[in-house]
């Protein structure tokens, strides 16, 4: 990280400060261990989305934001609940030791563990023992750290960029222009993606982003739809880690898996069509039905419990999923 990168990152503890009680210059410029020019200019920068107050008494010059929000006051239990929860999604590897948010995750939780009691430090201790996820798949992001960076500032700036990118299906290197909106993990792939408005094709798309290799600003800004919610737009458009257009289908499973699905929720939009106790010459079944993102993804999940699941709809899934079984028959050598 580069030093004007680490003072940014910094200073954006300045509006909370400002927000607890007035400061003064030379309070800052200790606190910030910056010039007097360093910490005008950043008071300057904050006047824009902040009303901050100047008053002068004597030969000091007083800054505060009236009214402003406070820093959380976070209970014990409520920063134990942070705490257990980072643990936990570092098993994502977006955390790892390997992964350029590493420090940030050390730096996070040093933090937390210092907030809290000793008693309440020894019981986490001893839950550590006891509580954990299993590991997913990981990558090493280290080397697209640089990367990373660039697309969330350009993200948060709106700022339109040109990527040249490799794509793995096509097998082609080439440049195209970006509006970047939103990044995230994708447990399923263990990468990294990025989303946004991709110029070529004239919708919104989603790329890897390790599979970016270089990136420039074009100067140009963009608008991000008013109503864009990166939660929403996975739930239509993704699914198992694949992007495609939504398509409703039902499914039915049968014996154990019959059991599972009925106590599991794949997708938000999962409800439950019908389902048929284990009798005396059938075994359990349950259907189900989704609207989720076509594609390889939910091919490859529904594949993921075979024998024991059918499509029931649409009819071009059912024949996509047939012919993904004869294919596999044929690998294995005809099922000699």
């Amino acid at each position: 990280m580069s030093h004007s990168d680490k003072m940014a990152e910094r200073f954006a503890e300045l509006p909370w400060l400002l927000a607890e009680r007035s400061y003064t210059q030379k309070e800052l410029m200790d606190y910030f261990n910056a010039d007097r020019k360093t910490i005008k200019s950043s008071i300057d920068a904050l006047t824009k989305p902040h009303k901050i107050t100047e008053r002068r008494e004597g030969r000091h010059v007083y800054y505060q934001i009236p009214g402003g929000r406070k820093r959380p006051d976070f209970t014990a239990l409520e920063l134990a609940t942070l705490l257990l929860a980072q643990e936990a999604i570092g098993s994502t590897s977006l955390t790892a030791i390997s992964s350029p948010f590493a420090r940030h995750a050390e730096s996070l939780l040093q933090k937390v563990r210092d907030a809290l009691p000793p008693s309440l430090i020894e019981k986490l201790d001893a839950m550590a023992a006891v509580y954990g996820s299993a590991t997913a798949p990981a990558k090493d992001f280290t080397q697209y750290a640089e990367t990373i960076d660039r697309l969330t500032n350009a993200a948060v700036a709106r700022r339109r960029i040109v990527m040249r990118y490799h794509s793995l299906n096509s097998g082609e290197t080439k440049e195209r222009k970006f509006d970047p909106y939103s990044l995230y993990f994708d447990p399923d792939g263990a990468t990294l993606k990025v989303i946004g408005y991709d110029h070529e094709h004239g919708k919104t798309r989603t790329f890897s982003v390790d599979h970016i290799r270089r990136i420039r600003e074009t100067g140009e800004l963009f608008r991000r739809p008013p109503d864009w919610n990166l939660r929403d737009h996975l739930a239509r458009y993704c699914f198992n880690g694949i992007h495609d257009e939504p398509i409703r289908v039902r499914l039915r499973a049968h014996g154990v898996t019959a059991s599972v699905f009925a106590e599991r929720t794949f997708h938000r939009s999962q409800r439950e069509i019908e389902r048929y106790p284990k009798g005396a010459e059938r075994p359990e079944s349950i259907t189900i039905e989704m609207e989720v993102a076509r594609g390889r993804g939910l091919v490859r999940f529904i594949l993921s419990w075979a024998p024991e699941v059918e499509v029931i709809s649409p009819p071009e899934l059912r024949r996509q999923v047939a012919e993904a079984h004869r294919q596999a028959l044929a690998r294995c050598g005809g099922g000699e």
